[in-house]
């Protein structure tokens, strides 16, 4: 999970600054298509826009996120180790840009949630 920065419309300027493909859910089919293959092949990922998720829920979920990543160190752990799934913290950076890299990955399953909400978040029934 990425914690994007509070600002919406700075997002939307740095992704276009750095170059982060944007893919437009409502394109036709097959432009679509191409669009995300094409994103996939150059950078791995890309931002999705016009998917139909209501700004609410986006907002609650990166709240969650903001609160997990704010805690100490021993908390998150307990939603680890990565196996793939969970939360992880590597360090980075043998060109001169070091720094740790904090992420959690999560499976779509709703078992797999389950188990590790209250481990992610104070309010499990929030982190559904």
């Amino acid at each position: 999970m990425v914690v994007p920065s509070p600002t919406p419309s700075l997002r939307t300027k740095k992704t276009r600054a750095v170059g982060i493909p944007i893919i437009d859910l409502s394109l036709e089919r097959s432009v679509l298509s191409q669009k995300i293959v094409q994103a996939c092949e150059e950078y791995g990922f890309f931002k999705v826009v016009n998917h139909g998720v209501p700004k609410e829920i986006i907002s609650s979920v990166e709240k969650e996120a903001s609160d997990f990543f704010a805690k100490r160190s021993s908390e998150k752990q307990r939603a680890g180790p990565p196996s793939p799934f969970g939360y992880g913290c590597k360090n980075i950076g043998f060109n001169g840009d070091k720094g740790e890299l904090e992420y959690l990955l999560l499976q779509t399953d709703p078992a797999s949630i389950s188990e590790r909400s209250k481990a992610i978040s104070n309010n499990p029934s929030k982190f559904r």
